[in-house]
Order: C-alpha cells, then sequence, then structure tokens
C-alpha cells in the first residue's frame, strides 16, 4: 500500500503542475492573442505612417519646384526691372546731373589751382549739352556691364603729362 499511496502522491503532483502548466498555457494564448492584435495595430500604423511620408515628400518636392520656379521668375523681373531702370530717363537725368557736378566740381579745381587762367569760356549751362546717353551704343549694358571701359579712352589724361605747380614762376 505504501507503494499505492507513493504512486497516489507522485499522480497528485503531476495532476497539480498539469493544472498550473495548463493555467500558464492559457494565459500564454491570451498573450499571444493580445500581442497579435498589437502587432497588427501596429502594422497597420506603420503602413499609414509610410503612406503619409511618401505623400509628405510628393508635397515637398512639388513645393521645392515652385520655390525654384519663384526664384527664377524673381530673377528675370529684377534683370527686367535692372534693365529697364538702366535704360531710363530718370536714370538719363541723374547721370546728366551727376555731369553737371563733376563739371562744376572739375572747374572749380581747374580755378584753384591755376587762378590766372581764364576759363570764362568754359560753361555748361545748356542742358541739352549734357547728354547722358552712350554714343556707340543701342542701351546701358556698356556703361554698366562687367566688362564695361573707363572712361571714353579720349578724356583721360595721358601718363606724361607734367604736373606744373603754379606758386613757381617762370
Amino acid at each position: 500500500m505504501d507503494r499505492c499511496l507513493n504512486r497516489e502522491a507522485a499522480l497528485e503532483r503531476v495532476r497539480s503542475k498539469l493544472g498550473q502548466t495548463e493555467e500558464e498555457l492559457s494565459q500564454l494564448h491570451k498573450w499571444k492573442a493580445t500581442m497579435e492584435q498589437k502587432f497588427e495595430l501596429s502594422e497597420k500604423t506603420r503602413e499609414e505612417l509610410e503612406q503619409r511620408t511618401e505623400e509628405a515628400g510628393k508635397a515637398l518636392k512639388v513645393r521645392a519646384d515652385e520655390v525654384k520656379d519663384l526664384k527664377k521668375k524673381l530673377r528675370h523681373a529684377r534683370d527686367d526691372a535692372v534693365s529697364e531702370y538702366r535704360n531710363s530717363e530718370s536714370l538719363l537725368k541723374e547721370l546728366a546731373g551727376s555731369f553737371l557736378q563733376g563739371f562744376d566740381d572739375s572747374l572749380r579745381q581747374v580755378k584753384k589751382a591755376y587762378p590766372d587762367l581764364d576759363l570764362s569760356m568754359i560753361t555748361l549751362t545748356d542742358q541739352g549739352q549734357t547728354s547722358a546717353l552712350p554714343v556707340a551704343s543701342e542701351n546701358t549694358e556698356d556703361l554698366f556691364g562687367e566688362e564695361a571701359a573707363q572712361g571714353d579712352g579720349e578724356s583721360a589724361m595721358p601718363n606724361e603729362v607734367a604736373v606744373v605747380d603754379p606758386n613757381k614762376a617762370e
């Protein structure tokens, strides 16, 4: 009988262990179902995010193209405005005024440097004499371009001109 009791005790332990194992298995099945739902939800969310990211990328590319196009239009508009101003009457009037002012300043300096020199014949009173239009050009690009020549080549002083000191008497 002792053997029988031992076997029944062992059988009871196995049954108890079986109950625990079945309960653990049941909990694991529940956990598995929960995890599968979470996984499905995360997969769905990932797919939505990928789709939104793709849409945002397309929208960003469209906006970048629009910005590029607008910058190009702005550059053309600026170039047109600068060109229009360079060929405008207001610029020509401004240049004529600057020319007159420069002429008057130069005349004063010559009178100061050479007080005995009669400069009464040199005047620029007629506004028509001060044409700011370039003679050899159809537009002002020749005046304002990067390769524009400084001066007209005729009015620039030669390098070998001796400077006379007005204080020295000859």
